[in-house]
């Protein structure tokens, strides 16, 4: 356990160096006579494979761009450095924001489509998947009819993005039609060798996820012999870790054993954290299905700690967390049974928030496609009578429930907007914002207090510190419970909760919340600087653990979103 903590201390310093290194930097020696294929070639050698040093070529084509001002090297510079930073759980992000700058207004064949595609790439690192999904179909639009190479990529971007919410059968068919295209390629001049062999690792992934593990192992030995054909080894880890996944589904536990040991070396090695995490994950799979409980245990203690340093959590991880609980539920380990138990309900978060970008890719990307493929459909069966009438009868159908989809999501943003707008009004005229609109609950409250006898001494306590609990604004800090108010208000559960009810004429929850709504409604009116933040951002300022918890209570509360009210204050400001 100690080997492996010192291994990731010296790689995180060793990324903190090479950060500072970059700030200031300055060509070396070395590299000063390269031109700019060679300067290429030794990029794409080491992609994926030591990015430390892909990022040291990427800064000396850019400031060879700079000096030689060459907009072409400058653009180069810029994307390569933005995405070797991403892959490094560095901050790309300015790189790319600097590029869709330059390039916003120029119309080469590659850019401003290429700015945005890294944006997109960028976003995904992050999870930011909706924002990843805008970049591509903005990408997209301005590929088509214009960059195939580009058009083709996109398309296993948006794959990708589907493999997120464990869409894979309709992924497939885009990795599919990416692969195919750089295969036929292979048969020209135009051939990109790290991007065919890029393909067929994104159709044998998308294999594994879908679960047809034989499938998976086939394209895997095809990529591997690409690998070694053509002396191109970028990929080539992640082969070998597909290959242990498959194995290791198709209970081949040895060998799937052997494979994620082989894939763990490469990916300290290029500080891969998070495939290291699934790697360790699988380790601990595979010991715990062979009954090596404590190898697993340890595999899936060293899976979590590189999952908190990179702030990343896979999904695919879940259930390493409920076999660390009920294995420290055997051990009367207490303390580690509630750490774990934490990390399940993140990890159930992330699954929840699946479902909403499932809707966004088929609203942004499969919708348009749909509609697309209907124009072509129907202007293709104009020429064969026989079927118009059924075709149109379709065409109809389908405008139908778009339109009907449509106008639904029409009349529901006009209502955030009133809301928005009326909320705005209340909130100038009123110091108390938001009545409690659950008449249902109210009443609850009523019957509740109105069959608890509190001694009146025991009342006004608690009435006392809950004035001073919304003084000191101390319901902004975050897990608040009524168990735990109660421990600090030195009373018991039961009396807080029914004298919340008696005095608040409302629940706990309802109290919380509405202390809370009211707090951010009277500092977004006031703080200019708060209006600026982040949805996950305010939501983290007082005390809600995601942004979806702060929206849904926003909304249960006034009617409308935050994203309408902070529009509304900036159109007004």
């Amino acid at each position: 356990m100690f080997r492996f903590y010192s291994i990731v201390f010296v790689f995180i310093f060793q990324n903190l160096f090479f950060s500072q290194s970059i700030r200031h930097f300055v060509i070396p020696d070395s590299l000063k006579n390269k031109n700019y294929d060679q300067l290429q070639k030794a990029y794409s050698k080491v992609f994926r494979i030591n990015n430390n040093l892909a990022e040291l070529y990427a800064n000396t084509i850019l400031l060879k761009g700079k000096k030689e001002k060459n907009n072409e090297l400058i653009y180069d510079g810029y994307y390569k450095i933005a995405h070797t930073r991403g892959l490094n759980s560095t901050n790309g992000h300015p790189y790319a924001d600097t590029l869709l700058t330059l390039t916003r207004n120029v119309n080469t064949k590659d850019y401003p489509a290429k700015a945005y595609i890294i944006k997109g790439i960028l976003y995904n690192y992050d999870w930011k998947y909706a924002d990843a999904l805008d970049q591509y179909i903005e990408a997209q639009k301005l590929s088509k009819n214009k960059n195939s190479d580009q058009y083709y990529y996109i398309k296993k971007l948006i794959g990708i993005l589907k493999t997120a919410t464990d869409e894979n059968k309709e992924a497939l068919p885009l990795f599919l039609e990416y692969y195919n295209y750089q295969k036929e390629k292979l048969n020209t001049n135009d051939k990109d060798i790290k991007s065919y062999i890029g393909s067929i690792f994104s159709v044998a992934n998308c294999y594994n996820k879908d679960k047809q593990y034989k499938n998976a192992l086939r394209y895997i030995e095809i990529g591997l012999k690409a690998c070694n054909r053509f002396k191109d080894y970028t990929h080539y880890p992640y082969f070998i870790s597909g290959t242990g996944i498959a194995n290791y589904y198709l209970k081949n536990y040895k060998q799937a054993s052997e494979s994620h040991l082989k894939a763990e070396k490469s990916f300290i090695k290029n500080n891969d954290y998070g495939n290291l995490a699934i790697t360790y994950y699988f380790l601990g799979k595979t010991n715990y299905d062979t009954h090596h409980e404590k190898e697993a245990v340890q595999y899936f203690i060293k899976a979590d700690s590189i999952l908190s340093f990179s702030k990343e959590f896979y999904p695919i991880t879940r259930d390493g967390y409920e076999i660390l609980i009920d294995y420290y539920k055997k051990t009367g380990d207490k303390e580690n049974q509630l750490k774990y138990i934490d990390k399940l309900f993140f990890a159930d978060s992330i699954n929840n928030n699946k479902q909403y970008l499932s809707k966004e890719i088929y609203k942004k990307y499969d919708t348009p496609i749909l509609l697309e493929k209907k124009e072509e459909l129907i202007a293709d069966l104009n020429q064969k009578n026989n079927v118009l009438y059924w075709c149109l009868g379709i065409g109809f159908l389908l405008i139908s429930s778009l339109t009907y989809i449509y106008m639904k999501n029409r009349k529901r943003i006009k209502q955030y907007q009133k809301q928005a707008e009326l909320l705005l009004v209340k909130s100038k005229e009123s110091s108390v914002i938001l009545p409690i609109s659950d008449e249902a609950n109210k009443e609850d409250a009523y019957k509740e207090s109105s069959r608890s006898i509190i001694p009146d001494y025991r009342v006004q306590d608690i009435k006392l510190k809950l004035e001073l609990f919304e003084s000191n604004k101390d319901f902004l800090q975050k897990n608040i419970t009524v168990n735990s108010l109660a421990k600090e208000f030195e009373t018991n559960r039961d009396y807080l909760s029914k004298s919340v009810n008696e005095l608040k004429q409302m629940n706990f929850s309802q109290y919380l919340n509405q202390l809370r709504i009211d707090y951010i409604i009277e500092e977004l009116n006031n703080n200019e600087k708060m209006r600026k933040y982040t949805i996950a951002a305010i939501a983290d300022e007082i005390g809600y653990n995601n942004s979806e918890s702060f929206s849904n209570a926003f909304r249960k509360a006034t009617g409308t979103l935050p994203s309408y009210y902070i529009k509304l204050l900036q159109v007004n400001q």
